[in-house]
């Protein structure tokens, strides 16, 4: 399994960088190009070798019944909710980014990606992409985004035998953005997908 993360941001100023491991090698790429991003994606499938892609944004928000906490953090958010300033802009830059990068991938490969936010449906093989959402936030942070990329990349290598019980963030309902990214571009077939919540690496 190659490991990537994304760390979303604007692309026209700079923002914007990515880091994939490849844990059996201990090898390490990086940049901040995200068309070398979306080919190192392409050529991973195509090598019949599984990825993960992590993005650090948030990937889904919560659904609510009492108006005063529609807007609330989610939990296990604390004080870094994704309805903040911040949170809204790099959910919002990381949606149309996570879509371009799956739109560039199908122009790359050879068969459409098949996605999963599920741990054991990944490990199984019955899909080759496993989508996750990375929270680097505080003193976890690194100088540049590249620097942000690789530290969450290494946390889901780090834990890569309990990313289930490392989980930061859970919601009993929520809408999936990630997974409406993922249909648009044909990575999910199942509208189920849009009501499910992927797992969230925190690093702190």
């Amino acid at each position: 399994m190659d490991i990537y993360c994304v760390d979303v941001g604007s692309i026209k100023n700079n923002n914007f960088g990515w880091a994939k491991l490849t844990p059996e090698s201990e090898k390490v790429e990086s940049g901040s190009d995200i068309g070398e991003l979306a080919e190192s994606i392409s050529n991973s499938l195509d090598s019949s070798v599984q990825v993960s892609i992590g993005f650090e944004c948030p990937l889904f928000v919560p659904v609510r019944d009492e108006p005063v906490k529609v807007n609330s953090a989610r939990k296990g958010e604390g004080n870094r909710p994704w309805s903040s300033g911040a949170g809204i802009s790099a959910m919002g830059t990381g949606l149309v980014e996570a879509l371009w990068i799956m739109r560039k991938v199908n122009e790359l490969t050879k068969v459409t990606p098949s996605a999963t936010f599920c741990w054991e449906t990944f490990q199984r093989k019955e899909c080759n992409v496993f989508l996750w959402e990375a929270f680097v936030s505080g003193d976890a942070k690194g100088k540049t985004h590249i620097d942000d990329a690789l530290i969450a990349a290494n946390h889901f290598k780090n834990n890569i035998h309990q990313l289930e019980s490392v989980n930061s963030i859970s919601e009993d309902n929520a809408l999936s953005l990630i997974g409406a990214a993922g249909l648009k571009s044909g990575w999910f077939k199942d509208l189920s997908v849009l009501s499910k919540t992927c797992l969230v690496l925190k690093t702190a």
